[in-house]
């Protein structure tokens, strides 16, 4: 626990100095506090909003395409707000809105309840779409490194719910969370409504704009959600995952650190032991853990969950210079094979470093980085119905040299004399 506490205060100063580089990223326009309802132990947590400028401003019934968001930090560092950078992109590019969950991290909350904390903030939005301005038949998951774990592991956890195997259960919250639960990304001075507190399990907040007596003095002002089958029922909501955007994630933890390590063409670029020690002894603190468990290693999955469990399009980078590269690739390959037959876009980037686009420089934001967030984006605006060109879905090519899995499928069928069997185009994706 004091090892995971000062490596939080040294990531803290990292990401300070990495969203000082120009241009600065935004503050989170509000925040809720959602209840547990499928980890046993209980409890609450954070959902980040960012939101696009036409959110305030657009008709009522307008509603907004959502990306549902995990940091990374190893399961045991971080918090919602470290990817602002990859929030400010969705808003602008996407016109969509950006939730980053702030998931319990281990140790004090091993595996898995952050995976239950992504699956519940999903169904939880989804229950509360209107009010919220959300579509739930857009939604998308994103992450990076152990966000980008969850990006993968969630849909398992959300389809099981849906197909009631059994494995997780929603219950009724017993948490008895205030329902004034928003924190203001200023400091502003609380509203006469926001001053006194009540209690109850049903009123769940409404974000409302108010506005005080100039610009500088806006709030957000709380009022009650209403119930939805979620809290009534404990139903899981209709909803349509329509992609998956993972950066450099952990996909199998069957394999060892030490056989992981050797993939790496630059060990020395690979995180160091004291760091990665922390990280598993951390979430997989139990002994009895199955290491094939999907909801941990989703490459354990089979090919029939993984192509029930995920939506057709997957975005999905990893990097040379990382040991959890290996692994990437070949979890990309196999999605994009013929058993589990999802398209999969992205690929390895080269000659750079795990986190690459989380340097710790406070003077420039990594050209590399900007432009693999931009494609990343191009991909999600095609897929929530918006027009992209060829070049905007492909501009990190210009900066660094990208192994794209797109490619290799092609050339392999090209190969084989196949053709694609929906009839898409390579230039259609």
């Amino acid at each position: 626990m004091v090892k995971a506490n000062i490596w939080r205060g040294l990531m803290a100063v990292g990401m300070k100095l990495h969203h000082f580089a120009g241009p600065k990223p935004p503050r989170p326009d509000f925040k809720i506090v959602i209840p547990s309802r499928l980890s046993p132990r209980g409890g609450t947590f954070k959902l980040v909003f960012y939101v696009p400028d036409s959110y305030h401003t657009a008709p009522d019934d307008h509603r907004f395409p959502v990306v549902v968001n995990f940091h990374g930090g190893g399961f045991t560092l971080g918090t919602g707000t470290d990817d602002a950078r990859w929030a400010s992109t969705i808003c602008k590019t996407v016109e969509a809105v950006l939730v980053s969950v702030e998931y319990r991290l281990a140790p004090e909350y091993p595996f898995s309840t952050g995976v239950e904390d992504g699956t519940d903030a999903v169904i939880y939005l989804a229950s509360h779409a209107e009010e919220l301005r959300l579509d739930p038949q857009r939604m998308a998951l994103s992450g990076f490194s152990a966000g980008g774990n969850f990006a993968f592991t969630v849909p398992l956890m959300l389809h099981d719910l849906q197909t009631g195997v059994g494995k997780r259960n929603l219950s009724a919250t017993n948490s008895n969370y205030p329902i004034n639960n928003y924190y203001p990304s200023r400091s502003y001075p609380p509203s006469s409504s926001q001053s006194s507190q009540s209690f109850s399990t049903l009123q769940l907040p409404r974000p409302e704009f108010v506005s005080g007596n100039s610009s500088t003095t806006s709030i957000l002002k709380l009022t009650d959600l209403e119930p939805t089958a979620l809290e009534t029922h404990q139903k899981v909501p209709d909803l349509n995952l329509r992609a998956i955007v993972s950066f450099y994630p952990p996909t199998d933890f069957r394999i060892s650190r030490k056989d992981k390590r050797v993939t790496n063409p630059v060990p020395e670029m690979n995180l160091p032991p004291m760091l990665t020690n922390l990280f598993d002894e951390s979430y997989m603190k139990s002994h009895t853990i199955d290491l094939a468990d999907p909801y941990l290693s989703p490459a354990a999955g089979s090919d029939e969950l993984l192509k029930a469990a995920y939506p057709q399009e997957i975005i999905l980078y990893t990097c040379e210079y990382d040991m959890l590269n290996a692994e990437g690739i070949a979890f990309g390959e196999r999605l994009s094979g013929p058993e589990v037959g999802k398209t999969v876009h992205g690929g390895l980037v080269k000659e750079v470093p795990h986190a690459f686009d989380k340097k710790p420089n406070p003077l420039k934001f990594p050209v590399s980085a900007d432009k693999c967030y931009a494609e990343a984006c191009a991909e999600l605006k095609r897929i929530f119905g918006g027009h992209v060109s060829d070049e905007e879905r492909r501009q990190l090519d210009q900066v660094k040299v990208v192994d794209r899995f797109e490619d290799d499928i092609w050339m392999h069928r090209a190969e084989q004399g196949e053709s694609l069997m929906d009839g898409t185009s390579r230039g259609s994706g």
